[in-house]
């Protein structure tokens, strides 16, 4: 497949989401600006390969099965998934919160890895779901240990969004946020990105001390309370230290420091 096709075929795949799980072939043209009958041909052959199905009724199409089998390979032999599940079901077990694992990829946390209590075993999980990183506990905790250029580089392409009346934009206030994260080894997110939703986390540091990845506990107000915030945030910490410790970075947890 020539070049153009490749770039075609992955703009078409990137058009699908959560709130527009279905497109046309005409709705992808126009997003395209392409003509229907070239479009027509891409999207019939990402159909065959199994990228995409089409629905016999509506005729509308959806991602297809063959993207959930390479995702799950993905996620089952990513590194960091792989040396953070059994610490972090541990820590959600304990602290009956839901554990997450997150990467930073193109400008947003990726959930990799959900980790649920079992008081909420039935709740669906929420892995593959993107997030913002300047409002996310998990997305602090990794912005808070990168170089400070590409942070300037991530504030100069991020679409400062007020998800709930908490959510902080200013971009001063949100560095002034990282310093403080970096300092006392945790960060927060106190119904910033959802209403009724707290999170503390923890940066994940690999082999050579960059920062890998984050984790982070979830839960109502009511559970990431004042009272038990530092219990959690040491917790956290030290799985994040322990998975860090797997990943080849050696480096001993600070004592934790209120800031």
């Amino acid at each position: 497949m020539p070049n153009q096709s490749i770039q075609r075929a992955t703009r078409i795949l990137s058009l699908f989401s959560y709130s527009r799980p279905r497109l046309r072939v005409s709705q992808i043209a126009r997003e395209m600006g392409l003509p229907v009958g070239t479009v027509h041909g891409l999207v019939r052959t990402l159909e065959q390969e199994g990228f995409l199905s089409q629905d016999p009724q509506t005729r509308q199409y959806r991602l297809g099965m063959r993207l959930h089998e390479l995702g799950s390979i993905h996620l089952a032999t990513l590194e960091i998934n792989q040396k953070a599940a059994i610490p972090l079901s541990y820590l959600a077990r304990e602290t009956g919160l839901v554990g997450r694992l997150g990467v930073l990829e193109r400008g947003v946390i990726v959930v990799t890895l959900d980790t649920l209590p079992l008081s909420k075993a039935s709740v669906a999980p929420f892995i593959g779901a993107a997030a913002p990183a300047y409002c996310t506990s998990m997305g602090r905790a990794i912005l808070a240990h990168l170089p400070q250029e590409a942070v300037g580089d991530y504030f100069d392409k991020a679409a400062l969004v007020k998800f709930t009346p908490r959510t902080i934009v200013d971009r001063q206030a949100l560095l002034e946020e990282l310093a403080v994260t970096r300092q006392r080894g945790y960060s927060l997110s106190l119904q910033e990105f959802l209403v009724n939703l707290d999170s503390v986390g923890a940066p994940i540091f690999g082999e050579g001390g960059q920062v890998a990845g984050a984790l982070s506990l979830n839960g109502e107000p009511r559970l990431v309370s004042e009272a038990n915030l530092q219990d959690l945030a040491r917790r956290v910490m030290e799985t994040a230290a322990e998975v860090s410790r797997q990943l080849g970075h050696y480096q001993y947890l600070e004592p934790m420091r209120e800031v």
